[in-house]
């Protein structure tokens, strides 16, 4: 990899040394028997030579860089690559954090590092083309001066490219307002080039970025060391585009890949798009045969920080994919091979796709499946997988909640869908080190099927991030709620793909358990890599063809696809039900009605199960928050059904005749309004969780719950997951959408759905329990704002109506005669609040 170079005067004449240079620097010698030469000036200097040069002092650590000449205003990869890092400065291993598209520039004595726009294209045979770069910037990343120049080599200094943040912001971006943890400025002179890497298509320099804040007002968590100092190390690479017969494959909206999007400019069409896809250049060793093993697979590494004994499962997962690039004509597309103890190469080297394992203080996801492509083209040059232990810890907690530790028997969970991008967290901040304490080595993956299904769904899951595909949020719909629990008929494909978060599929009392988790591709996974993957015909007419009779069964009901674009994960963002995180089956409210059965019965064995002698009462805090957890989630869940408008995107002609919107029908909108009423609104809701209370006390740690009272909040838990659905039911945008749809087919009006809401909410009762008392005054609360009667209200007036007529049927209720003294104050108080209200 390296070599030491001493140049001597022959070696200067063999490597043919003109007499020119660039302008002498200050610190040139001006006596021309002593001027720089490029022997010179690399003499006694670590040389490492490849796509750039790169020369280290060996004695002060000061980089220099070279490139030639020809390689000006030639486009090239940047990317940029946490190694290492914390949450607190936005950073963690194995980050894909930039890839952009650069050129190296001359201006007189300077290397100018630029980024121009590409989205935009210009047909050349177009007049329009002469104008292609009008109104659009070029962006100038880095300028550095020429240090030496000489046959056809220019060098230049490299610290100030590196040591800087110059091709790439390091530090957070601030936030007006964030009162969070802040890392400081930049600190240059404690920052460090750490390691340097050079290849013929590709170079990697590794810095480790210092930033200061001598009074941080937040503090960090134990992860930095000292919060006045924080660090990250990032890998910057340039990389040459690869230059081989690569087709690009046009995008689509029926299915789902990561990609890039192109506007053609010269174009009159009504959606004048170029967009393309990303996919690995995958090529038939033998053209001619219906299936064939590629020329080049596609190769992933198991990192040696892979615990031993999962590493056979953890393979199977990848290969799981196999069985879909059938259907595309290939066969053993994708290879696993052991990264050995004593590889002389790095995880984070590029040239490797790698699959690597972390147990982080605090880890930002379960699974994270990153890959790297050629924007100009869609050729996915590389991808990592970054794997946190959580994801198994969570699995194993599961496992211990529902007693599904036994061999075909699997994995529950609520919300924890497996989440592989930095913005979600994996798990919910409830998982305890000690409650997981031994789990290595201890449970066996080979003899608990919770675990091995775990582990092959979400190697699958991240694998097919890695692919290019993006998520599916609409696969959960594969089968109703009934059909999902058989695992003869499921044969663990239980949504129409992997890519999808659905929750852990456990049967709810009076089923037999059937798959916990999917770990085989949908069919979905096996079309969609049919139209990625299988080889394009000769002619452009007939590539398109074949193309389209792929695409023209997207309206099939296994080839459902919705991805984060469309789903409802937030209350108030969007509008198709079925394009939801953790929902499952086609009917996700009888499905949401067993996992409520599941908790409470669940919630009755606790203080049985999980409590042992000489133990603290960790372990039981822990499964009864994930237990709160799972059926605040399925709350959300039904919600969306109110008001929401299911979507297809078939194209015209395309199949059967479906409107693109569709109102989700009344009889399914009402029976999640019933479902919420009797399950989530009921002045009794979850009451088996009661017993429980009073032994929810974590583990003592010094004084970690010093200024936090450490009693359960059983009020405030409730209502925050009623409050939740009222956030989806009563936001803005759902309660115009109900209005808008009854114009194009739904049913259930908003003065309906206010009506039976407030009989949800004030149900026929003689006594008034707390949780309902907390709910019905919030509920008055978001009436009142929802009028705009006491502040400005963003509703619309159908809205601010439906509000108003509420109001005055809630302040025309009184409590019974001979009624008990808490319930007479209830209702005269929220008289009170509708009065004052009224009259502002």
């Amino acid at each position: 990899m390296f070599k030491k170079i001493t140049v001597s005067a022959a070696v200067a004449l063999a490597l043919g040394l003109t007499a020119y240079s660039s302008p002498m620097l200050a610190d040139e010698p001006e006596n021309k028997e002593e001027e720089v030469t490029y022997a010179s000036l690399i003499e006694d200097l670590q040389v490492q030579e490849g796509l750039f040069n790169l020369y280290r002092n060996e004695e002060d650590g000061a980089l220099m860089m070279s490139i030639e000449e020809s390689q000006l205003d030639t486009p090239f990869l940047y990317f940029a690559l946490s190694t290492d890092g914390v949450l607190e400065a936005g950073h963690f291993r194995g980050s894909y954090r930039d890839e952009k598209i650069i050129e190296f520039r001359r201006y007189f004595d300077r290397i100018d590092i630029i980024q121009k726009p590409i989205r935009y294209q210009f047909n050349e045979d177009s007049a329009l083309s002469r104008a292609a770069d009008a109104n659009m910037s070029t962006s100038v990343l880095a300028s550095v001066k020429i240090k030496h120049e000489e046959d056809g080599r220019i060098v230049f200094a490299a610290d100030d490219l590196f040591l800087s943040e110059s091709l790439h912001k390091v530090s957070p971006y601030s936030r007006p307002g964030s009162e969070g943890f802040s890392v400081g400025g930049f600190k240059k002179d404690q920052s460090r080039i750490v390691n340097d890497r050079v290849y013929p298509e590709n170079i990697d320099v590794v810095v480790n970025y210092v930033f200061n804040n001598p009074n941080p007002t937040v503090g960090a968590s134990p992860a930095v060391a000292d919060a006045r100092s924080t660090s990250v190390t990032l890998q910057h690479s340039f990389i040459q585009l690869p230059d081989n017969d690569f087709q690009p494959r046009r995008d689509d909206a029926r299915v789902g890949y990561f990609g890039s999007q192109y506007d053609d400019m010269t174009s009159a069409d009504w959606a004048p798009y170029n967009d393309i896809i990303n996919r690995w250049h995958l090529v038939k060793k033998d053209p001619s045969a219906a299936i064939s093993d590629p020329v080049e697979p596609i190769v992933f590494y198991l990192e040696n920080t892979t615990p031993e004994e999962w590493r056979d499962v953890i393979t199977e997962g990848v290969l799981g994919w196999n069985k879909a690039f059938e259907k595309a004509g290939f066969s053993n597309a994708i290879e696993v091979r052991i990264q050995p103890d004593d590889a002389d190469w790095d995880a984070g080297d590029i040239r490797y796709n790698v699959i690597r394992w972390t147990s982080s203080p605090n880890p930002p996801f379960g699974g994270y499946g990153p890959s790297l492509a050629n924007p100009l083209t869609g050729q996915i040059i590389a991808a990592d997988i970054m794997m946190e232990y959580v994801y198994m810890t969570n699995r194993w907690i599961e496992g211990e909640l529902y007693d599904a530790n036994g061999i075909n028997r699997h994995d529950t969970g609520a919300n924890d869908a497996v989440y592989c991008s930095q913005g979600y967290m994996m798990h919910e901040g409830l998982v305890a080190g000690n409650a997981m304490a031994g789990l290595l080595g201890v449970e066996s993956i080979d003899d608990n099927e919770l675990l091995r299904q775990g582990m092959i769904h979400v190697i699958l899951h991240e694998v097919g991030h890695t692919l290019g595909l993006n998520h599916n949020m609409k696969a959960s719909i594969l089968w109703d709620h009934e059909e999902v629990h058989n695992q003869a008929l499921t044969q663990g494909v239980l949504t129409g793909s992997v890519m999808d978060y659905a929750p852990v599929n456990i049967a709810p009392p009076g089923y037999e358990q059937g798959d916990y988790y999917q770990w085989v591709v949908g069919p979905y996974d096996e079309w969609a890599i049919e139209y990625g993957y299988s080889p394009a015909a000769e002619d452009a007419d007939a590539e398109e063809a074949r193309l389209e009779a792929i695409l023209s069964r997207s309206h099939e009901h296994g080839l459902a696809f919705g991805n984060d674009a469309d789903d409802m994960r937030a209350p108030g963002r969007h509008i198709d039900p079925q394009v939801m995180i953790g929902d499952m089956s086609s009917n996700p409210v009888a499905y949401a009605r067993g996992r409520f059965e599941v908790v409470n019965k669940t919630f009755g064995t606790l203080l049985d199960d999980a409590r042992q002698d000489g133990d603290s009462h960790q372990k039981l805090t822990t499964l009864a928050s994930r237990l709160f957890g799972t059926y605040y989630g399925q709350a959300g869940v039904i919600s969306r059904q109110v008001g929401g408008v299911y979507v297809e995107r078939a194209t015209v002609g395309q199949g059967s005749d479906k409107a693109p919107f569709t109102p989700v029908p009344l009889a399914k909108q009402k029976d999640a309004m019933e479902t919420l009423a009797n399950f989530v609104f009921a002045p009794n809701v979850l009451e088996q969780m009661e017993p429980v209370l009073a032994y929810m006390q974590r583990q003592r740690r010094g004084f970690n719950h010093y200024g936090n009272n450490e009693d359960p909040k059983f009020h405030d838990m409730v209502l925050m997951m009623q409050g939740n659905v009222l956030n989806q039911l009563m936001h803005p945008a759902t309660v115009k959408r109900i209005t808008d749809s009854t114009r194009y087919g739904n049913e259930y009006p908003l003065h309906a759905v206010m009506t039976d809401l407030t009989d949800a909410i004030f149900p026929s009762a003689k006594t008034l329990t707390t949780t309902s008392q907390n709910l019905q005054v919030e509920y008055v609360k978001r009436l009142i704002h929802m009028t705009g009667l006491a502040e400005e209200s963003s509703y619309d007036n159908v809205a601010r109506t439906a509000a108003y007529a509420q109001l005055e049927r809630i302040k025309a209720m009184r409590a019974p005669r001979r009624s008990e003294f808490a319930l007479v104050a209830h209702f005269d108080y929220l008289k009170r609040m509708i009065e004052n209200a009224m009259t502002q």
